[in-house]
This record gives C-alpha cells, structure tokens and sequence, in this order.
C-alpha cells in the first residue's frame, strides 16, 4: 500500500514538473475613466474609457414618425474605443400598438401588416426580451451594421432592472441576451440588455435598451470595461424634473390628437354597423316587396309597393310606376313631385341626421 502511495506522488510530482512556470505578474495597466457628461442637454452622465469616441446624446430618434420624439426626450448615444471595434451604447426607444388589439378594438376595420406604422407607433406585437432583438435590433436597429447575428444561449433575466419598470405597466420583461456577429469582418460577441413594458395590450414600449460589443479575441476585458462604463449612467435629476414637465406638456397634446382620433374610429364603427344594419334592411325590402322612399320636399321616409318610380301629391296620395316617360296621367301633374328611392347599398347613401 506504501508502495503505491509512493509511485502515485512521484508522477504527480513529474507531471508538475512537466507544466511551465508560472510567468511574474507583470505591471497592471489599470484603466483611466473619464466622467462624460451628456453634451447637449446636460441629460446624463456616465464613466467613459479615456481616448474613447462618444457620439449622440439624449436626442430624437431620427426616425421621421416615431411618436416618442414628439412626447418624450429620446436616446441615441455610442461610446467607441480608438481603434473603432468595441462600443457600448444605447438604441432609441419606440412605442408599438399590437396589430391583434388594433383589429379588435376597430371592429376589424383595422387591419395593419406587422412592421408598419400607425398613429406614430409600431405594430408588432409584444415581445419578450430574445424577441425584441432578434426582430427589432437585429432586424431594423442595427441591420446595416451586425452582419450574421445570431443569439447565444437564451435570454437572462435581470431582477436589478425591474426599478426602471413605470407603474402603470400591466406587464414586463427585462434581461439581457448574448450574441455573435461579424463587423466588417471581425468576428464580435455582444451582450445587449433591453427592458419591455406593456400598457394593458393597448401600447407597448422600451425603458431602454443598451448594449455593447467587442472583438472574440479580447471580449472578456473591454467586456468588463464596458459593463462598468453602462452601470455608471446616471440621470440629472434636475435634467430629469425639467423634462418630466415638458413630456406632459407634450403629451397631452397628443393625448387631444389621439381623442380626435378616437372620435374618428367611433365614427368609423358606428358607420360600420349602420352599413350591417342596411345590408339587412335591403334584404327585408326585396324579401317583402317594398322599396324605401324620401320625400325630397318634407324629408319624410315611406314604404311603398315595390316599384321602379314612385311620385307623391303631398296628400297621402301616391302614384307608381315602372317606367317614366316624363308625365303623369293627373290634370294636376304639376302638384305632384317624384320621391328618391332609398338604396341603403349605395356607397354615396347616408342616413338622415
């Protein structure tokens, strides 16, 4: 038993002796933060590597339609390192309207394709956090720009982002996914974070949604890095009070624009349910051989044997016919007038008021 215990620590001993040494740990580079303060409102301000590039700010989207530039202040900013191939930064934000809830609550008037906009919004339906970047980062955000994405692994929840979820959400998702890609031909490995917030299925949008990305051969440093640069943003607060106010402002005038629409879809249903009504009324006509009439003169509305043309003396008295030759067999043609034959199908007809 000695015996073996003895060859055992002789070849682990060998084997130890086979491994290089281990090399002195050379001097630590550290690393030199600035603190960057956002450049055209003073909006945020954030840890940033010294010599990197910063672009952006809190600024509109630059997407003509979206509805968030005109209520809300917007984000678009990228920090670059000097050689031009890690960054960290933040996408802009956009509010969705669900195509399903759309067609609902228009009776199905509404019926607009995924990706197309309408009311200043998105349609597309909610989304969890995998989603969100397969189809909205990596399909329109940054589709000039990751060649190949592909994400890595499914997405990680992150409880220390539930703080940024509004109040008034019915329901969230917020995490991070992994990804690869290539960029101008070097392969990258990025990390986005995105937080989703619903409004009772009638509006959706972001918090934010923030990321970076780094060369495979060096992503576990500026990974690193980059982290501790995004965990540093911080809002001013009296940045933040000023423009609170201002979102308001703007939207409740917005908020008067969508009452104005609303208005104009109740419009829309309640002309779509006279139109059911009057597509029943003609059948009862044609079932009971009836025609509908209006008295041009007085506005009255009359049911009358199924003719072609009818004329009436304002009496009581009523003449029809199937053909009008331009007379009418009375000494007193002149008192009689031609009454309008109601067709409820015609597209010009409306209903009295």
């Amino acid at each position: 038993m000695a015996k073996g215990k003895l060859a055992r620590f002789a070849i682990a001993t060998w084997l130890l002796m086979l491994l290089p040494p281990e090399a002195a740990p050379g001097p630590d580079p550290g690393v030199h933060l600035s603190l960057y303060t956002e450049a055209h409102q003073g909006a945020f301000h954030l840890l940033v590597p010294k010599d990197w590039r910063t672009e952006g700010g809190m600024l509109p989207s630059g997407v003509e339609w979206n509805l968030v530039d005109r209520v809300e202040t917007n984000i678009r900013f990228r920090a670059t390192s000097p050689d031009g191939l890690s960054f960290f930064g933040w996408y802009p934000r956009f509010y969705f309207q669900d195509p399903a809830a759309l067609a609902r609550s228009s009776g199905g008037v509404l019926q607009v394709p995924p990706g197309q906009v309408i009311n200043g919004c998105w349609a597309f339906p909610f989304m969890n956090v995998g989603q969100y970047v397969q189809r909205i980062v990596f399909g329109y955000l940054s589709a000039q720009e990751f060649q190949q994405p592909r994400l890595i692994g499914a997405p990680v929840p992150s409880p220390e982002l539930k703080a940024w979820v509004p109040a008034v959400a019915s329901r969230a998702e917020y995490g991070y996914v992994n990804f690869e890609c290539t960029l101008r031909g070097t392969p990258m490995v990025g990390r986005i974070y995105t937080i989703l917030y619903d409004l009772h299925g009638m509006l959706w949008s972001t918090v934010g949604t923030f990321g970076w990305v780094a060369p495979r051969s060096r992503w576990q440093q500026d990974e690193r890095l980059m982290e501790m640069c995004m965990r540093s943003f911080r809002l001013d607060p009296h940045w933040a009070q000023r423009a609170a106010d201002a979102s308001r402002r703007r939207a409740a005038q917005y908020h008067q624009v969508i009452q104005e629409m609303s208005q104009i879809d109740a419009e829309i249903s309640r002309n779509r349910s006279q139109t059911r009504s009057d597509i029943q009324e003609e059948a009862y006509k044609l079932l009971t051989g009836q025609i509908e009439t209006r008295d041009p003169h007085t506005g009255k509305q009359k049911y009358l044997p199924m003719y072609n043309h009818a004329w009436t003396d304002g009496r009581g008295n009523y003449y029809l016919r199937d053909h009008d030759d331009g007379t009418l067999p009375f000494e007193n043609a002149l008192e009689w007038r031609k009454l309008k034959i109601i067709n409820r199908n015609d597209p010009n007809y409306r209903p009295p008021q």
